[in-house]
């Protein structure tokens, strides 16, 4: 007579009672699962193909492929997620097979849903995964990581051979300014246009290889970005100099100093390169005064007083800063600090040709630090445009990265009226012990007595 499961359950002496029945009826109720335990490994192995990188450029994207190769034969296949090596890699793309659906990106990980035509098992079957991401900025390594889910909730991709793709950031990104820095006054906001005017400096961060950074790029928006004074000529305050980044772009909005000079900028940020050039120079000026039909301007120092009058800038403005500038002329002791005028349009241009009148009064202490007869103290004259200077004192002086003619302006009685070039009207002594020189300024000039 043949003997069933539970009779020779029973006659090997294996189990008896109650628990010989729970055991048979949990082996029949389960078919599927006592022949996966037996089939070896029943799982969907993952491989990561040969052509993957073991290495991302800063900032850069790239694809990583991936083969899925059904060895269950038991179940399906529903989801699988694949985890980037660190949550500063962004996954900005996916593909599977046909029909496959994709968690939301851009996001450190993602997750493809199968259609269930796609993922019947099929021992031996294969499809292709390809995955795009981007490397941060940041110097970083790691490893991707995979789940999934299946018909029966398990949970058992695997790695092939135990070899999960490893990939580390290799490069640098770099800084570099965008937005440059245009004139405007002390303590008021340094924008791209002239006088304050939008839009902000704004400094672009940039890929290993010299791109613009992706705006998905983890970098991208967590980048705290900081300018500093690359010549600081007057020992001034900047502020409003540190910000955040966002979509790759560091804008500054309330970028302020304190002292009247021309300056340039650097910029840092931690793991960047700095830009390969600082900021193009920029003058900050003491007053910048709108016009009509005449306007002036007056800014003092502990040693100098600069007023500045002119009828020939209607509609446009008068600009005066004194200190923060280096000018020399030849053969001659210059005591007070410089004074930086001229006349801008409405958009930063210089309005060429313009007749101004000056008067630098120099302080009773300046003129004690250099005694000398009244006749000896001149205006030593800076302009990008030639002028005839006193013989011998000539010469050239770069400020800012710009060169400018120097030399001590000659006195107006030798120009016919109505002459073209700067010239020296008249050398006082002050009531109080000090020399004011009072001259004829043309164009973007600079002075100093």
């Amino acid at each position: 007579m043949p003997m069933n499961r539970r009779s020779r359950l029973y006659r090997a002496g294996l189990m008896s009672g109650l628990g010989a029945l729970v055991a048979a009826i949990a082996l029949f109720a389960a078919p599927s699962q006592a022949a996966h335990a037996d089939s070896g490994c029943d799982c969907w192995i993952v491989t990561p193909t040969s052509a993957n990188p073991a290495t991302a450029p800063a900032g850069t994207s790239e694809v990583y492929s991936f083969t899925v190769t059904d060895d269950d034969p038991n179940e399906t296949l529903e989801t699988l997620t694949f985890t980037a090596p660190t949550t500063e890699f962004v996954i900005t793309s996916a593909t599977g097979p046909a029909g496959t659906t994709l968690s939301p990106l851009p996001a450190p990980s993602v997750t493809l849903t199968l259609l269930p035509s796609n993922a019947t098992s099929n021992v031996g079957s294969s499809f292709s995964v390809s995955i795009t991401a981007l490397a941060p900025c940041t110097s970083s390594s790691g490893t991707w990581s995979l789940s999934d889910t299946d018909s029966l909730d398990n949970n058992e991709a695997v790695w092939s051979n135990s070899t999960p793709l490893s990939v580390s950031v290799s490069g640098q990104c770099s800084l570099a300014f965008t937005g440059q820095p245009a004139q405007t006054a002390i303590n008021q906001p340094i924008m791209t246009g002239f006088n304050s005017a939008p839009p902000p400096v704004t400094v672009q961060l940039l890929d290993a290889s010299g791109a613009p950074l992706d705006p998905s790029d983890f970098s991208a928006g967590t980048t705290e970005v900081t300018l500093s004074l690359q010549s600081n000529p007057t020992g001034a305050t900047l502020t409003g100099n540190t910000a955040t980044s966002s979509g790759g772009v560091a804008s500054f909005t309330d970028l302020q100093i304190n002292l009247a000079g021309v300056y340039d900028l650097a910029a840092s940020a931690r793991g960047f390169m700095p830009p390969a050039t600082p900021s193009n120079f920029f003058t900050i000026s003491g007053v910048i005064q709108p016009c009509g039909s005449s306007c002036s301007a007056s800014q003092s120092t502990a040693t100098t007083t600069a007023s500045v009058t002119t009828s020939s800038a209607s509609n446009d403005f008068l600009t005066l800063g004194v200190g923060g500038i280096s000018l020399t002329c030849n053969h001659y002791t210059a005591v007070s600090d410089v004074a930086a005028f001229g006349v801008s349009n409405a958009s930063g241009g210089s309005v060429a040709g313009v007749s101004s009148t000056v008067t630098l009064t120099l302080s009773a202490s300046a003129v004690a630090s250099s005694p000398r007869p009244l006749i000896l103290w001149q205006v030593c004259y800076g302009s990008q445009t030639p002028f005839p200077s006193i013989p011998g004192t000539s010469g050239t002086t770069t400020i800012g990265g710009t060169t400018y003619n120097t030399g001590l302006l000659l006195p107006c009685f030798l120009f016919k009226p109505g002459h073209p070039e700067p010239c020296l009207i008249s050398q006082q002594k002050t009531a109080t012990g000090g020399v004011a020189l009072t001259f004829v300024a043309l164009g973007d000039p600079y002075g100093r007595g």
